[in-house]
């Protein structure tokens, strides 16, 4: 018995001991592999950033693209000339009622121009000479849509800057503030949604094609989501253009733009759900271009 019970002790030390020595290679490791996804991870942000960054640079040089989208960002502040421009005034609706503006006109442009961002994945795939892991083709979609927004959406930034400067100096400190508040959750989110379109249909048809099907479905879209029915009073229905409900929840903007009539307001909630709504749609739309240029690029290979 006792030759046994010293068997038995023998063995539950040697199990202990070998649980602690894997225990010690697990704590040696762990740290070794979170350095090694952290700096993994640092990889693949510069390269999405460098991506975003050439691709930047190739949509500044398409100066027909630039000068539409600078006109029609003007075409947008010309619109509040019947009721004061936004810059001469410190009335925040104004500046409201210009990024709204900024997020129905110059996004045409914008489903216009994007109908190549996922058709070519062999021209974005060009870091691939520089040593780097091949780019995955949502990846590559995405830092172009990134890279060219930023440079096509950049005439809307200054006019709603500019403006917010000259309401500072009409008495509205905020301006500036309110303004970022607005591209970011206005204007950015619907160059976003028209940007996807665009990728999608270049992606399936051609490009003439794709240009003149994705400017069709975002005035399509703009129409069925600004632009609401209300009962008139003789009978039938009336369209009037619906504020964002961004601007209804949190800058107290009337639900329409154009009528003044009784309607409930959007909830900071119900505002804050629907931005988060329009960037996943943009971003399932681009994912499946990527699929379907991914796709395309085996049958060629």
């Amino acid at each position: 018995m006792g030759s046994e019970h010293g068997v038995d002790a023998g063995a539950a030390a040697r199990v202990a001991v070998a649980r602690a020595a894997r225990r010690r290679r697990v704590r040696m490791a762990c740290p070794g592999l979170a350095r090694a996804r952290v700096e993994e991870a640092g990889r693949c942000a510069m390269r999405f950033l460098s991506l975003s960054v050439i691709h930047a640079r190739m949509a500044a040089r398409q100066r027909a693209i630039w000068v539409a989208s600078l006109l029609l960002a003007l075409l947008s502040m010309g619109v509040t000339v019947n009721t004061g421009l936004p810059f001469e005034t410190g009335d925040v609706a104004d500046l409201v009622f210009l990024a709204q503006m900024l997020a129905m006109l110059p996004p045409v442009a914008y489903a216009a121009a994007f109908t190549d961002l996922a058709a070519e994945p062999e021209r974005l795939g060009h870091l691939g000479s520089r040593g780097l892991r091949p780019v995955r083709p949502m990846e590559l979609t995405v830092a172009r849509v990134a890279g060219a927004l930023a440079v096509m959406t950049s005439p809307s930034a200054a006019l709603l800057l500019f403006c917010a400067a000259g309401q500072m100096l009409h008495g509205n400190v905020w301006a500036p503030l309110q303004a970022i508040v607005l591209f970011a959750g206005v204007v950015l989110p619907a160059a976003f949604v028209a940007a996807a379109l665009s990728a999608l249909a270049g992606s399936l048809l051609p490009r003439i094609v794709a240009r003149i099907v994705s400017v069709a479905a975002w005035l399509g879209t703009l129409f069925a989501c600004s632009f609401k029915g209300v009962p008139a009073s003789g009978g039938g229905v009336q369209f009037h253009i619906a504020s964002d409900p961004l601007a209804q929840a949190f800058f107290g903007s009337q639900p329409f733009l154009d009528y003044q009539g009784p309607a409930p307001a959007a909830a900071p909630f119900e505002a804050l759900a629907l931005l988060v709504f329009k960037f996943a749609v943009a971003a399932a739309l681009l994912a499946a271009a990527a699929a379907v240029a991914r796709r395309r690029s085996y049958r060629r290979h």
